[in-house]
């Protein structure tokens, strides 16, 4: 087989590896409407001195601030502040079955109780203040699912159909074998499976979740 020849049937290869990535995170992904392109000209570089850092706090709406949440926020800000940098208040929401109401201002009151004034975030229930929102998890959804999707496109994540029973197996496999725990190497069984029978399990609705494609393992 001549080189040319060789060299487009791999190039086709590669183009139809594409359209099926691209069909697969269209598929899983069908409202991620931002590209990379978008979101970099929406939260550009931030103008900041070298050594400047970029610190935040994540507490979740979940009761009162305990003493570990005030302790983590204050040496986070006094890191970014000395630094000269920028320090953010995020509120980790996605346990809504814990949620409390009303627990966003006691957060926001506990840090201003305490001194402890952050440059961006959310100042009510209802509103944020700064350019690099939304700061509440929930609502990040949109940018999550199209960087998510970027990944899928290229090869850089997974979709993985284990069930919690097979990941268990696998756990107590390792265990007895005293190896290293995870799903790795020959453990992640969906790790390198064509892509059009992962497409024909996401349409039949099989449970899955999306993980990094690891560049070693």
């Amino acid at each position: 087989m001549s080189k040319e020849i060789e060299f487009n049937m791999n190039n086709s290869e590669n183009i139809d590896m594409d359209l099926s990535r691209k069909e697969l995170a269209n598929l899983v992904f069908p409202e991620a409407k931002y590209t990379v392109d978008d979101l970099e000209s929406r939260y550009p570089v931030r103008e900041l001195k070298q050594g400047a850092i970029v610190a935040r706090v994540a507490p979740s709406p979940t009761g009162f601030m305990h003493i570990g949440g005030i302790y983590s926020a204050l040496v986070s800000e006094r890191l970014a502040h000395q630094s000269g940098g920028i320090f953010f208040l995020r509120i980790e929401d996605t346990d809504k079955k814990r949620e409390v109401e009303g627990a966003r201002t006691l957060i926001i009151d506990s840090l201003h109780n305490y001194g402890i004034e952050y440059d961006e975030g959310p100042v009510s229930e209802a509103q944020d203040s700064g350019g690099y929102g939304p700061y509440t998890q929930s609502q990040r959804v949109e940018i999550y699912q199209s960087m998510a999707k970027h990944l899928l496109e290229k090869g850089l994540a997974y979709v993985c159909f284990a069930t919690a029973g097979e990941l268990e197996e696998i756990s107590d496999k390792q265990k007895e074998l005293k190896t290293r725990l995870g799903y790795y190497g020959e453990w992640a069984m969906w790790r390198d499976r064509p892509v059009k029978e992962v497409i024909e399990l996401v349409k039949k609705g099989t449970p899955y979740v999306i993980r990094f494609r690891s560049q070693g393992m």
